[in-house]
């Protein structure tokens, strides 16, 4: 039986509610700030955990915090200091986000009595967490050795962790911090095996092997995540971060549905660059946010509102996901047309964003700048989507600009994999970006003006859209 914390019923008495998805709707993501981007000023005693959250705002003009528990390590149930500090933050207009719990032993080791041991030791963090007003708790993954192992311990562990937080409004995560836990495909396995709807992941941008691609890492712990670390060290002239292209980074993040706190964890390579760094951060992550808002939503995720079907073919949305089936009378012939889906409105300069996936020897397309009559690939342009894995590109292949503009390369993803693509049309000049790799770059004047369109193309052929966003340039 899991024991009720010191804190519990203060808690869930003050426990303030984060803005909901449709005060936030039209921000892609809110900013918050870890406190382990400052970890060395606390340590040297330049900065108390007190204070935090008066530093995030005056400093930072930040408005939630997520702190760390080794610098309160002994107030988890001191009632007194943790009113303070709500205290504190709520005089500043500062919410506090989460607390990272890594004082309280290992949740995955083999002995059940040390396990329950940790789990004992996290139950007031939660209360504490709570009693803030914070909407998770962040847990590791650490224990035994062995995979299969370790994920039963982990899941047993945190399950039990996970009705606890439930029961107070919270959220408990994981996050990739080593050993395991940054396999991401390993962590996606935990997420299945305890599947309790407020237990997630906390994707770090970094804290991953240097053989693993963080990119597709952290696309794979998307559809599971509570909270996300924006982890980055050092900086260019621009104020992009060396290693991480963070606008890619945030596009995965967007296309995850992910529309919370972005906590912000600068580790910067000298002490004295910390506050530097933090600043650094967040006016990037602040440009990202900026340049996302742009970029509207071509399709709503619930109907076909501002969309036209052309010439049959099934069109569905489940689950937000747009599905092209039972395509009908496509020929190679300019002046004839078989079914697809076109935008009310036409286009001239933008930048389209979708993601998609094919089937099994499926074929479909994006067609833009195009004619509502006679072949759309012909009439204006079609960005060719067909199942192309592993094969050499062609001006008919995946990527192509079809039947004009083979790509440089093919980096499609196997069929029924989510392929993340962008095209930008500006004057002639039109590009193709597919999994984050600039894969095609023509000028073409055929036409400058015209419908965006999905295909939906055979009888064998499923095709499913997803996250379609367009910005007029």
């Amino acid at each position: 039986m899991v024991s009720a914390g010191t804190l519990s019923g203060l808690g869930q008495k003050l426990f303030s509610a984060f803005p909901t998805d449709a005060v936030m709707e039209n921000t892609p993501f809110q900013i918050s700030l870890a406190e382990w981007s400052l970890n060395r000023a606390i340590r040297e005693g330049k900065l108390d955990n007190m204070d935090f959250p008066r530093v995030a705002r005056e400093r930072f003009k930040i408005d939630c915090v997520e702190f760390v528990d080794q610098f309160f390590a002994d107030k988890a149930k001191d009632k007194s200091y943790l009113a303070e500090l709500k205290k504190r933050a709520d005089n500043e207009g500062v919410r506090c986000g989460l607390i990272m719990v890594d004082t309280n032993g290992p949740l995955g080791v083999a002995d059940k009595a040390e396990r329950d041991k940790a789990v004992e030791k996290t139950l007031p963090w939660i209360d504490a967490a709570a009693f803030l007003g914070c909407r998770a708790v962040r847990v590791n993954a650490y224990g035994v050795e062995d995979a299969n192992a370790l994920r039963g311990n982990i899941a047993e562990s945190c399950a039990r962790l996970a009705d606890y937080a439930a029961d107070r409004k919270l959220d408990l995560c994981i996050e990739n911090h080593g050993h395991l836990s940054s396999d991401p495909d390993w962590l996606a396995s935990v997420m299945k095996a305890v599947g309790k709807p407020n237990f997630g992941t906390l994707p770090d941008f970094g804290n991953f092997p240097a053989e693993t691609d963080r990119y597709d890492a952290v696309e794979k712990l998307m559809p599971f995540a509570k909270a996300v670390s924006a982890k980055c060290a050092e900086f260019n002239d621009d104020g992009s971060v060396k290693d991480v292209d963070f606008f890619r980074m945030m596009r995965i993040v967007r296309d995850g549905g992910y529309t919370g706190y972005v906590g912000i964890e600068s580790c910067p390579p000298d002490a004295d660059q910390e506050f530097e760094a933090v600043a650094k951060t967040r006016d990037l992550l602040s440009r990202i946010r900026e340049a996302e808002a742009k970029c509207k939503p071509l399709f709503n995720g619930r109907d076909l509102s501002g969309w036209v079907a052309i010439e049959g073919g099934d069109w569905t949305v489940e689950n937000g996901v747009l599905i092209g089936r039972n395509g009908c009378n496509w020929t190679t012939n300019p002046e004839t047309t078989g079914s697809w889906l076109r935008t009310e409105k036409i286009y001239g300069d933008f930048r389209l964003e979708l993601q998609y996936a094919i089937n099994q020897g499926g074929n479909s397309g994006v067609f833009f700048r195009s004619a509502p009559e006679k072949n759309p690939a012909f009439t204006g342009y079609e960005m060719q989507i067909v199942d192309f894995f592993g094969q050499e590109p062609s001006k008919h292949g995946a990527t192509a600009i079809y039947d004009l503009v083979p790509p440089m390369k093919n980096k499609v993803r196997p069929a029924d994999e989510w392929n993340t693509v962008t095209i930008t049309a500006r004057g002639p000049r039109i590009q193709f970006e597919i999994n984050g790799e600039l894969v095609l770059d023509s000028e073409q004047t055929r036409s400058m003006r015209g419908h965006i369109g999905l295909q939906n193309h055979d009888e064998r052929a499923v095709v499913r859209f997803r996250n379609i966003r367009l910005q007029e340039l």
